[in-house]
C-alpha cells in the first residue's frame, strides 16, 4: 500500500528539476542532492557513503544511487527522533531511479542531459491582464513542454483543473492549440 500523496509527487518532481539544474557534473549533482534533501525529507544530516550501508536502521534512511560501474554510493539520512516512517522511505525510493539516471548522465557526459522532468530556462510567469496568476503558472509549465499530468503534479491540482485552465487560456488568447498558446504568450512577452 502506498502512503504517497499527490503533493509528495509534486515535491519530488520539483526537487528533481532543481537537482538537474544545479548539476554540471557528478560531484555537483551529489553536493546539490545532499544540500536539498533535508527540505524533501526532514532529517538532521544527509551524507554520501561509499561501500555497504545498513538500510534498516530506524533512525536512518538510505538510498543506493544506481550508478554504472563497481562504485556503490549511498545517500544516507539520519535523525534523532522520530524514526523514519514508511512514507518517508517511500518518498526517498520515489527519487531513486531518477537520481540514478541523473548521476549516470553527469558521470558520463560531465553534466546531466536534460530530461522530460526539467525546464532549465523556464520563463518567469508573465503577468498579463488577460490571464489569471494561476493561468500564468499553467502557461509557464506548458511552455516547458509539460503534460497536463505533469503540470497538475507541479501545481498540486488535478489534471482536470489544468485542462479547464487551458480551455480558459485558449479562449482568452484566441487560439486552439497548446503550441499556439505558448507562441502567443511569448510574442506578448517580446512585444
Amino acid at each position: 500500500m502506498s502512503h504517497l500523496t499527490r503533493n509528495d509527487y509534486a515535491t519530488a518532481l520539483a526537487l528533481l528539476v532543481e537537482l538537474e539544474q544545479a548539476a554540471v557534473d557528478a560531484p555537483h549533482l551529489l553536493q546539490a542532492t545532499v544540500e536539498r534533501m533535508a527540505g524533501f525529507i526532514p532529517c538532521d544530516t544527509a551524507v554520501l557513503v561509499t561501500g555497504d550501508v545498513d538500510p534498516g536502521a530506524p533512525f536512518a534512511a538510505s538510498l543506493l544511487l544506481p550508478a554504472d560501474g563497481p562504485a556503490r554510493i549511498w545517500l544516507v539520512l539520519r535523525r534523532r527522533r522520530p524514526a523514519f516512517s514508511e512514507r518517508d522511505r517511500e518518498r526517498l525510493a520515489l527519487l531513486q531511479p531518477h537520481l540514478g539516471y541523473l548521476y549516470r548522465q553527469a558521470s558520463a557526459q560531465g553534466r546531466p542531459a536534460l530530461s522530460a522532468t526539467a525546464c532549465p530556462q523556464a520563463p518567469p510567469p508573465i503577468r498579463t491582464r488577460q490571464l489569471t496568476p494561476r493561468e500564468d503558472d499553467v502557461m509557464r509549465w506548458l511552455s516547458c513542454g509539460k503534460t497536463d499530468a505533469d503540470i497538475a503534479a507541479l501545481l498540486a491540482i488535478s489534471p482536470r483543473t489544468v485542462h479547464k485552465h487551458l480551455e480558459h487560456i485558449y479562449e482568452k488568447l484566441g487560439v486552439e492549440t497548446r503550441t499556439a498558446a505558448v507562441m502567443a504568450v511569448r510574442r506578448a512577452a517580446v512585444g
